[in-house]
């Protein structure tokens, strides 16, 4: 069954089930969520996507004063609730999200279930909820722009403190868009990827047959148009969202944008700088393995450039931290390292790690009483035994230290 469902309810009355009579119900400004789990998940969920909501019109730039009426999303505790709901309506289920779309528009809905792996919940979440804010605005938008932009927004985060929405670059498909872009090198007779023609109006069925070919070239394409150094591509971007329509069918907004953006490309330079900016693309586990290699070699300056990157493209991971606490400890600023230590212990690193780093740390910045305080506070692990080690050596350190200290008073009480 198809992820995103089209349906166009026009002879029947369509009767809500017995499932809203237990629904919880909250409000943003766009968007209204019911909910069986609690009044909290409602209100959070719905102040969440207004954010998101400004995340996705900073690209598309539509006119929210033609929203007729508020999104509308509906979670369910279970997938077997989120099942029968769905059975109820379109005689069938789905292994994701789904959005419902009519021909009364007020009544489209995107329906979920809450999953058990939250990260997985957040990103499908993030991903259906862009198709459904695109398809208020425009029910029958091409598909590289649905997905590609679906799965180019999946990585954002949403800070509750803040209450805003932090894009983070998703590079998931970068490593599978260059194996694809690799094979065609090698055999040009038996192409993988889709030509950029076919892209443009792909039809679900075939997009499905290939979909992991199609998510990783329309998230590229996208990526790519927004993310080029040459501005005639960004301005194909921008040029093709504003030749979107609300009422044409996927087959004219499809029309529309090959006339009005592609048509005056060279199809051949198109292809070459699209996949000479793909082979530039690194995603984050590929940043982290040439950062710790040039930290091996000693290229401190390269690796840190390196982290510093990764950080920024995945701000949630603890080892581009880590690193730069072992690269600011290598050039003896201390208390750096200990910033990027504490850091790290924030982000979810190992604490038996982290504490003996930050052992060592003080330890070598002569501060005997911290490096004690972090040390003993490991627990186990390959550092334990290290760490009992260099406490019995600080507490040896110590005493011998105020031995010496106490010989020097009393000597010096001697000879007054």
């Amino acid at each position: 069954m198809k992820k995103i469902i089209i349906l166009f309810l026009i002879l029947m009355t369509f009767v809500i089930p017995s499932f809203s009579q237990t629904m919880k119900m909250a409000e943003s400004n766009k968007y209204r969520v019911y909910t069986d789990i609690s009044n909290e998940i409602a209100q959070y969920t719905a102040t969440a996507m207004d954010e998101y909501f400004e995340l996705y019109n900073r690209f598309f730039h539509f006119d929210e004063k033609k929203l007729e009426s508020k999104l509308q999303i509906r979670i369910f505790q279970s997938k077997d609730d989120f099942d029968s709901y769905l059975a109820s309506i379109i005689s069938g289920t789905s292994k994701s999200y789904v959005f419902l779309q009519y021909k009364n528009s007020k009544r489209n809905e995107l329906v979920t279930y809450k999953m058990d792996d939250i990260d997985e919940m957040k990103r499908t979440f993030i991903h259906h909820g862009f198709v459904q804010f695109l398809k208020t605005f425009v029910p029958h938008a091409p598909l590289w722009i649905q997905k590609g932009f679906a799965i180019y927004f999946e990585k954002s985060i949403y800070n509750e403190q803040d209450n805003s929405v932090i894009f983070q670059d998703n590079l998931d498909w970068a490593v599978t868009l260059k194996k694809y872009i690799s094979a065609d090198r090698k055999n040009p007779l038996n192409q993988k990827l889709f030509s950029i023609d076919n892209l443009l109006k792909l039809d679900t069925a075939t997009a499905n047959k290939n979909i992991n070919v199609f998510y990783a070239q329309s998230w590229g394409l996208v990526s790519f148009l927004i993310n080029s150094k040459y501005q005639e591509y960004n301005r194909v971007l921008w040029d093709s969202i504003s030749s979107l329509d609300q009422t044409f069918l996927k087959n004219e907004n499809e029309s529309a944008i090959l006339k009005s953006s592609f048509a005056w490309i060279d199809k051949n330079t198109f292809l070459t700088d699209f996949y000479f900016y793909a082979d530039s693309i690194k995603s984050f586990n590929e940043l982290i393995q040439d950062g710790i290699k040039s930290y091996s070699e000693g290229s401190l300056g390269e690796a840190e450039r390196i982290f510093i990157k990764g950080m920024i493209i995945n701000e949630t991971n603890y080892i581009p931290y880590y690193y730069m606490g072992l690269i600011n400890y290598s050039r003896k600023d201390y208390a750096m390292a200990e910033y990027y230590y504490h850091s790290t212990a924030e982000k979810g690193g190992d604490p038996n790690l982290i504490n003996y780093a930050l052992g060592v740390n003080s330890y070598a910045n002569n501060n005997s009483k911290d490096a004690i305080f972090y040390l003993s506070k490991v627990e186990s692990g390959d550092y334990y035994e290290k760490s009992i080690d260099l406490i019995t050596t600080l507490t040896e350190e110590t005493t011998d230290s105020s031995v010496n200290n106490d010989d020097q008073k009393e000597n010096q009480s001697k000879s007054k």
